[in-house]
């Protein structure tokens, strides 16, 4: 491989790499839209109490993102996101989830 492509291939990893650390954006204000008007009516209430959650849930994730191992990342993600905006409370409550369950992983025993 030619220096100047290898030198542009390593570049265009870091920068994937990069951006993997950035805590993903999702479009709170539609996610917290649609849990206000499931009801039929639109309500204020579920709407401002969605944000609220949405923002201390993301608050929390952005200070520690960069840290979450990359599988459970990318679980969590699909998880968080499959209701099509995502959402910030699915992806720490997985995250928080999962990275408890690395930390006591069950043993089988045949006594």
């Amino acid at each position: 491989m030619k220096p100047a492509v290898l030198a542009i291939a390593l570049l265009a990893g870091l920068a994937s790499t990069a951006n993997a650390q950035e805590i993903p954006r999702f479009d709170v204000e539609a996610h917290c839209d649609n849990i206000a008007r499931f009801g039929g009516d639109f309500s204020n209430i579920t709407y401002n109490g969605c944000i609220d959650m949405e923002q201390s849930a993301y608050n929390n994730l952005k200070n520690r993102w960069g840290d979450v191992p990359t599988g459970i990342r990318s679980e969590c993600m699909n998880i968080a996101t499959f209701g099509g905006t995502g959402d910030y409370m699915t992806l720490q409550g997985c995250i928080d989830m999962e990275t408890s369950a690395a930390n006591n992983q069950s043993e089988f025993s045949f006594d």
